[in-house]
């Protein structure tokens, strides 16, 4: 064994007093520890080493009694305790690499600068494709600039290959917001690596010349059921919602139009609990209009007759209805059609609008409405990433 310098018998000065155990005064315990299992350490040490260490061992209780003091650090496991106390008493070159993320937190929470510094280095050093979303979610708390850009350019660079991991479905439910950032970084990225242009103008989808077809019957047959509220109070012959004033017409003509909405004596009010009083207004007109187009008005409307025309099966109303949501695409509501066409699930409505969005990524993913979209709807979210992937053809 070689003999070792002075240097190193000089700075390996207070590893040997713990390894001796010699005057140790108190007791490390884990969150995990066995009830008989303590690290012993120095007072004097641990509060050279940090001054959360010093604060907690000036107490009272600590000055004054004769026994040794036990510190429970609830958040580490044992192992990582250890770690944290072999570090404490090294010449603090290097930490163990094997518990980076462990001590790089307690590194912050006992303010031990140091060891943060040589933590975050370990972190970034070590960064993959398998890694990269826990070091950035571990890079917002406390925020961590130099970990938060290095963990975002590793998801970027590996993206191809993240987008498709079961992994980023899991962080999505769990950090939404942050799954936008990695989404808007990709978007940036694109550009800078393949020249990418983003037309930005509004109302820059075109809706197809010819009508839309409607989704395919199979898929109709699994539409969510909606609770309609009660069709009832049956005094006079009219149909009303609540409770403002009510609309007076023929019963016959809402048998003949959709199929739902069956009444069965002459004289009924049915009430529409899910409408405002204009939507139903517009929607009675267009019952008894020619119903070869839809007016100003019911496209004022066009969102809420579209549910009410499936949910009272009025298909031709649900046709032109979704006519209108395509050709009036936007920047500012393609999210929200695009949530529109999953109930009923509306094939060709949710490819235009998902279609849109993906041309449109670069404005979309920096507004807010996209926030609180990603939030809402985690699996949609990693889709678009998985689409926009597809459509630039981005493998880094």
């Amino acid at each position: 064994m070689a003999k070792q310098s002075n240097l190193n018998i000089f700075l390996d000065g207070f590893a040997h007093i713990l390894e001796e155990q010699w005057q140790v005064d108190v007791l490390l315990k884990a969150g995990d520890s066995h009830p008989d299992a303590a690290i012993s350490a120095h007072k004097l040490v641990l509060a050279a080493r940090s001054k959360v260490f010093k604060k907690m061992l000036e107490e009272d209780e600590c000055k004054t009694s004769s026994e040794k003091e036990i510190i429970t650090l609830s958040e580490m496991k044992h192992e990582e305790l250890k770690a944290l106390v072999e570090f404490i008493y090294s010449d603090g070159s290097t930490p163990c690499a094997g518990h980076a993320r462990s001590l790089y937190l307690a590194a912050d929470k006992y303010d031990i600068p140091h060891l943060r510094d040589l933590s975050r280095n370990e972190l970034i050093s070590s960064l993959n494709a398998s890694n990269a979303h826990d070091v950035y979610v571990l890079a917002q708390i406390p925020f961590d600039e130099a970990i938060n850009n290095a963990a975002l350019s590793c998801i970027r660079i590996n993206i191809a290959t993240i987008a498709y991991s079961d992994e980023l479905k899991l962080f999505a439910e769990s950090n939404p917001n942050l799954t936008v950032e990695i989404m808007k970084a990709c978007v940036e990225q694109s550009i800078k690596v393949r020249g990418v242009k983003e037309n930005t103008e509004l109302d820059e989808f075109k809706a197809p010349s010819q009508p839309v077809e409607a989704a395919r019957p199979s898929l109709q047959k699994g539409r969510r059921s909606m609770d309609v509220g009660p069709i009832v109070s049956f005094e006079k012959k009219m149909i009303t919602e609540r409770p403002k004033k009510n609309i007076r017409k023929n019963p016959e003509i809402f048998c003949c139009r959709g199929h739902y909405v069956m009444l069965k004596r002459s004289c009924e009010t049915v009430t529409f609990s899910e409408l405002k009083h204009e939507e139903l207004e517009a929607l009675v007109k267009f019952v008894y209009s020619d119903v070869s187009k839809l007016s100003a008005k019911a496209k004022e409307h066009v969102r809420s007759l579209y549910v009410t025309a499936d949910k009272y099966e009025i298909p031709h109303l649900r046709d032109l209805c979704r006519n209108e949501l395509v050709k009036s695409l936007t920047l500012s509501n393609a999210l929200e059609v695009l949530e529109l066409s999953l109930i009923p699930l509306d094939n060709a409505l949710h490819d235009a609008a998902f279609s849109y969005i993906i041309n449109n990524l670069k404005t979309i993913a920096n507004s807010l409405e996209f926030k609180l979209f990603a939030t809402r709807n985690t699996d949609l979210t990693v889709e678009i990433i998985r689409a926009y992937m597809a459509r630039r053809n981005i493998y880094y």
